[in-house]
């Protein structure tokens, strides 16, 4: 049964099964990545087949010097960095991040900034700290998959956290 393998395991097997399994396992992790970055929904759902298709092709490439979803990821940020180079946009994230808990005016002002701060990071920033927030990857995991070293991530994660917090300080006076 496939289904009790890891993700190694049915890397290896290279069949048509055993990437079905790795796809419903991923799928929603690398969707909710991109669509995040993405605020069209049907150009974030083109990115999200393109990925699977080009993981699917490079299967027999995958070595397990990584885990699975590391490797799905960075190809995630290749999809996306590709579609930024092509369509020369500027990055719009979808509402969803930041969301705020309570619809409250106050809640709506502070997420609207937070994705502010967050748009304006490098693309490799940005995509650090969606894949340690919102997907829990691991500092050194996430820093593998867009290209950093875990202590350059580290130091980035910790300047966003200021960053953000001292404007957050600021919305404060002003309300």
């Amino acid at each position: 049964m496939l289904a009790h393998r890891t993700d190694s395991e049915l890397a290896a097997l290279g069949s048509c099964e055993a990437f079905e399994v790795l796809f419903h396992r991923h799928r929603n992790p690398v969707y909710h990545f991109i669509a995040r970055q993405i605020a069209d929904r049907p150009l974030a759902e083109d990115l999200f087949q393109t990925v699977f298709f080009k993981a699917f092709r490079s299967l027999h490439s995958f070595r397990g010097d990584s885990e699975f979803r590391t490797w799905v990821f960075s190809i995630a940020v290749n999809v996306l960095a590709d579609e930024r180079r092509r369509s020369r946009t500027a990055v719009q994230l979808s509402e969803e991040i930041a969301a705020p808990s309570v619809g409250s005016a106050e809640s709506n002002e502070i997420a609207a900034l937070v994705r502010q701060v967050i748009e304006r990071l490098p693309e490799k920033h940005r995509q650090l700290f969606l894949l340690v927030r919102y997907h829990r990857l691991r500092i050194a995991e996430a820093a593998a998959v867009v290209g950093l070293t875990p202590g350059s991530a580290k130091v980035t994660l910790f300047r966003l956290q200021s960053q953000i917090g001292s404007q957050l300080k600021t919305l404060g006076a002003l309300l």
